[in-house]
């Protein structure tokens, strides 16, 4: 009898010491957004879309849960595959060429910001800007995304400025819900922007 219970609480040791070798399991998450079209119209102005910028405290590669008012939980193991800044900029991006097709879209840092300040390039620019003021995810409830904008004319003139609230329910409390809520929150950012852009060109 006393030789099983060595055996059974060596065993018991063993499970216990491979299952704390064994690395645990990495979860990588990006922001869906649609693919750049083929087959765009003829571009009437250019737009600079600027890198968004978002509060240090999640502008990091690990998600950041929300569990109350006061405290959040950072999980090494759930993580962006892409810092999140430059996903949001991208997914950004992507909607705004989408919504709007008679636009050249770039970024401030990317190939086409060169050829959009080259002289005696004759199409109207625009340049956004977008900061989030604020990111939280409430696991199992919803994503609250606020953010404000900023459109100016090719001499950095402010024509427009907005602030907005965007809310997106989470579908479970599983941290695989969060990527699609936040690119919900992306999408409906980008159809708000292009609206401001479309009301100065008016």
């Amino acid at each position: 009898m006393i030789r099983s219970t060595h055996v059974l609480t060596i065993s018991l040791l063993t499970l216990l010491l491979a299952a704390c070798a064994t690395p645990p399991v990495e979860h990588l998450y990006r922001l869906d957004y649609p693919l750049a079209s083929t087959s765009q119209a003829e571009a009437q102005y250019e737009l600079v879309v600027a890198t968004v910028k978002l509060p240090e405290a999640v502008n990091r590669q690990q998600l950041v849960i929300q569990k109350s008012a006061t405290e959040s939980l950072i999980s090494d193991e759930q993580r962006w595959l892409a810092p999140l800044d430059e996903q949001l900029t991208s997914a950004l991006t992507a909607h705004l060429r989408k919504n709007l097709p008679d636009a050249w879209l770039s970024s401030d840092t990317g190939i086409n910001a060169g050829i959009a300040t080259t002289p005696g390039n004759s199409l109207p620019r625009y340049h956004v800007k977008i900061q989030v003021d604020q990111l939280l995810i409430q696991s199992g409830e919803q994503l609250t995304l606020e953010a404000s904008w900023v459109v100016l004319d090719q001499g950095r003139k402010l024509l427009k400025r907005e602030h907005k609230v965007f809310t997106v329910r989470l579908d479970g409390a599983a941290y695989e819900t969060v990527a699609p809520a936040m690119s919900e929150a992306a999408r409906q950012l980008a159809e708000q922007v292009g609206v401001s852009v479309t009301g100065v060109r008016k």
